[in-house]
């Protein structure tokens, strides 16, 4: 059975710009499936729908039409390393806190050996980052943090929205790799959404690519990657590649 299944997802949001009826199709019918253990992409430029696609995976938003079944338990990482954590908590209770909402822990203390786990398990020591303020990570840090706090509970899935858009190459490139690990150690399958085709067509078995609300090219990333379909496909490998030469070439600069 997969752990989570869209089938014919469809949003749109009014334009506030006086005309009566307006409105942005964000997400326009959209089916995807994801089985247990398996990873898939979510690529696209920026305004296609990638974050509302997200948001009706989850739950939080309601769709216009079409349905989301999801078995079991999610986790989430977003993208903003520096206002996903609490900047008041330790590392420690940050990371414990699914545990003591969902109840399956009453108390701090009785969560620590699984944050020690979690912790091991994003590569952070634990007798030295749980003590820790959010304020004292780097960003690299602070992503695995969320990771660990999203993978405590051992969820089916694990869902991260641009979880590397806010950090440098060889930052993103270690966290992208933990990312692929670690759920790979839990069994859980992940979808991640960036505009970083290279980065997903490295660490997720599958790629869709959306533009304009709707997934126009999907398969495996091997596939995808080396014999991409439409134009927008092979413009994003072209412009992670070489970006400096694709401008080049297309505008004469």
């Amino acid at each position: 059975m997969d752990c989570l299944a869209a089938s014919h997802l469809s949003k749109r949001f009014p334009v506030r710009d006086g005309r009566s009826g307006s409105f942005v199709q964000a997400v326009d019918d959209i089916s995807l499936s994801l089985a247990p253990g398996e990873s898939l992409g979510v690529i696209g430029t920026s305004g296609c729908g990638k974050t509302t696609l997200v948001r009706l995976l989850l739950g939080l938003l309601r769709p216009d039409s079409g349905t989301v079944t999801r078995q079991g338990r999610s986790g989430f990482v977003g993208q903003d390393p520096y206002a996903g954590l609490c900047p008041a908590m330790p590392v420690g209770r940050i990371v414990a806190e699914p545990l003591l909402f969902s109840g399956l822990a009453r108390r701090l203390r009785d969560c620590a050996p699984q944050v020690e786990e979690a912790l091991a398990l994003v590569r952070l020591d634990p007798g030295t980052y749980a003590p820790r303020l959010p304020s004292q990570l780097s960003g690299g840090e602070r992503q695995r943090v969320a990771l660990a706090r999203a993978l405590i509970c051992s969820p089916g899935l694990l869902v991260l929205d641009e979880p590397t858009s806010m950090l440098d190459q060889e930052v993103k490139d270690s966290v992208a790799d933990l990312i692929r690990d670690a759920s790979a150690r839990r069994g859980a399958a992940f979808l991640m959404v960036t505009h970083d085709i290279l980065l997903a067509g490295r660490i997720c078995g599958r790629i869709c690519v959306m533009d304009h609300g709707r997934i126009i090219e999907e398969g495996p990333a091997e596939q995808i990657m080396t014999a991409p379909r439409q134009p927008l496909t092979r413009d994003l490998i072209r412009i992670g590649s070489d970006v400096k030469s694709y401008w080049a070439e297309r505008y004469g600069i």
